[in-house]
């Protein structure tokens, strides 16, 4: 069996492939005081754990959760990075900097769709991720999340309430409730299409859309365009990525 861990800045997803398909997943708070037992609980039970496979955007917690994880496998952990083989290459700078979870996403997307994508994870930050042509990561873009935006709202001002997101049922909000979660999913969602769309007029061609994220259901009904809704698309990158090691 293979492991994979998705940490991310809220949440840790798990993920195990049986013969290639994930057939258990769960999600541990990031950080959290309890998290530690989740992840033993969670290979609990599982006989054998041949390999191990890593994206994390906090360091810290990379090398912790290697340690809970060690005893239980038997290859080495594979913490993925730009040096990894995803089969992309990159046009831009400072590779070293690119998040692990962009580098996981944009892999998975491009070789699900075998052109030129712009994968859209609508996390704790809304990150927009492109491959080119030939498999080069080309950059993207970076906005807040949608929870992120909602208690920046609570945090910042003297009368708006920190608002439980939903899908708004129209543009037009009735009240400030409605209206926060109107301008923040609504918001995101055009800002999403005009980005691609601005890029798209930057490198001539077109991109193929795919979406993730924990804050994907909310805003999925609300985009324009999206080609392929994938929820565990970061697991399922690292597993492509460990067979593209192997």
């Amino acid at each position: 069996m293979l492991l994979a861990v998705d940490i991310g800045n809220t949440n840790v997803k798990l993920g195990l492939f049986h013969s290639g398909t994930l057939i258990k997943t769960s999600i541990a708070v990031a950080d959290g005081h309890l998290f530690e037992q989740k992840i033993t609980e969670f290979m609990s039970g599982v006989a054998r754990i041949e390999a191990a496979i890593v994206s994390s955007v906090v360091p810290n917690l990379a090398g912790r959760i290697c340690a809970i994880i060690r005893p239980r496998v038997d290859m080495a952990t594979h913490i993925v990075s730009h040096m990894s083989n995803t089969g992309l290459t990159f046009a831009l700078p400072f590779p070293e900097r690119v998040g692990a979870d962009r580098i996981t996403a944009a892999a998975w997307g491009y070789h699900y769709f075998g052109e030129p994508v712009a994968v859209v994870d609508f996390g704790t930050a809304t990150t927009i991720s492109v491959v080119g042509q030939g498999g080069a990561f080309l950059g993207g873009a970076i906005i807040p999340g949608l929870r992120t935006m909602a208690r920046s709202f609570n945090d910042h001002t003297a009368s708006l309430p920190l608002v439980e997101l939903s899908t708004p049922q129209a543009a037009l909000g009735r009240d400030t409730n409605q209206a926060i979660t109107s301008g923040i999913v609504y918001g995101t969602a055009g800002a999403v299409s005009a980005i691609i769309y601005e890029i798209e007029r930057e490198i001539g061609y077109n991109l193929k859309i795919a979406a993730t994220g924990g804050n994907l259901a909310l805003v999925a009904p609300c985009l324009e365009r999206v080609d392929a809704e994938e929820p565990d698309m970061l697991l399922k990158g690292l597993k492509m990525i460990y067979e593209r090691m192997r």
